[in-house]
């Protein structure tokens, strides 16, 4: 797994190189059409003031329109210095503060996959130790009152001598337990996969937006075409808050979640070695709760696209419909009928 996460890591890490390569690409012709936008924009308003002669009107518009000019154009020459810095480090820097320090990912995914190797290498030992609690006595046989525990290992041979009655009796124990392993390791491999890549895409996303912005940014001048510009940066604020969300679901993992996965695990491995009925019917139910853990984990890190999509389109995408929206379909379909 360690192996397949860093090969991720160094694909995406390829393609963010070559994608900040491309930042810049643009500028010199969004400052080309920033011109030529605004030039247009400017006759065309001086047109319409020497047809109604309106001097008052014809001078506020000129002024907006060239403090707007002034301001894309200042945004355009700061591209790569103060713009991306806005965007680009802020957001590393909120991703940082979620993270309490810096937010690496390998980290973060070498902890859940070293929980799954812990889930995958789950045998049982053919011993266990057990221990009982013994009094303490003085050398003439009085009670001291106090306890000590005497500890010794027990040869069980589980596997070797399982019965067929016992074997048959636990069988469907035997399965929902696989099933439930099953279950939280593919939860659990999402999670990690999930995490990894929406992290990436964030990053990804910012360059391809700041790739296409300069030939997007000047249509603000323009007010039919002011929708690319205000598009674009719902974009960049959106490929931002893939980064910092997923930061922020995955500190719920790992306060929540993982320390989930860690109690559940030390109740499966208290557990081994002991005989296999005995085995499979407390297991099971420590799994089941594992792949429930571990499914919540892998939902949470799933809805992360959708969360910043969410914040900046300005909408509850996730409660589309509901409330006076559902009812109000409801009575137009009633009335319908």
């Amino acid at each position: 797994m360690d192996d397949i996460l860093s090969t991720i890591n160094q694909l995406f890490a390829a393609v963010q190189s070559a994608g900040a390569a491309f930042e810049n690409l643009f500028v010199s012709d969004g400052i080309d059409l920033l011109a030529a936008l605004g030039l247009i924009v400017a006759s065309w308003h001086t047109l319409l003031w020497l047809l109604d002669g309106d001097f008052p009107n014809y001078f506020s518009v000129m002024l907006r329109h060239i403090v707007k000019v002034a301001v894309l154009l200042l945004i355009l020459t700061t591209w790569s210095g103060t713009v991306h810095s806005y965007f680009v480090t802020n957001m590393q820097t909120m991703a940082d503060r979620v993270a309490g320090g810096s937010a690496d990912s390998n980290t973060l995914a070498n902890t859940l996959v070293g929980a799954i190797q812990t889930v995958m290498s789950g045998t049982r030992t053919q011993t266990h130790t057990v221990c009982t609690d013994v009094p303490d006595y003085t050398l003439d046989g009085i009670p001291m009152g106090t306890t000590h525990q005497d500890c010794q290992e027990v040869n069980n041979n589980a596997l070797d001598n399982t019965s067929f009655w016992t074997a048959f009796k636990t069988l469907p124990v035997v399965l929902l337990t696989l099933l439930a392993k099953a279950i939280a390791l593919i939860a659990m491999m999402l999670c990690v996969l999930i995490f990894v890549v929406v992290v990436q895409m964030g990053s990804i996303l910012l360059h391809i937006a700041f790739c296409l912005g300069p030939i997007l940014v000047p249509w603000y001048v323009f007010p039919p075409t002011e929708f690319l510009f205000e598009n674009w940066l719902r974009a960049v604020i959106g490929a931002g808050l893939y980064k910092v969300i997923a930061w922020i679901m995955m500190g719920l993992v790992m306060k929540g979640v993982v320390p989930g996965f860690n109690n559940l695990l030390q109740k499966v491995a208290a557990t081994n070695g002991v005989g296999s009925e005995i085995y499979y019917n407390t297991a099971y139910l420590s799994l089941i709760g594992l792949a429930l853990v571990a499914s919540i984990g892998a939902f949470f890190m799933w809805q992360v696209p959708q969360i910043a999509s969410t914040y900046a389109g300005g909408g509850g995408a996730s409660l589309k419909g509901f409330g006076k929206g559902a009812i109000s379909k409801m009575a137009q379909g009633n009335g319908a009928s």
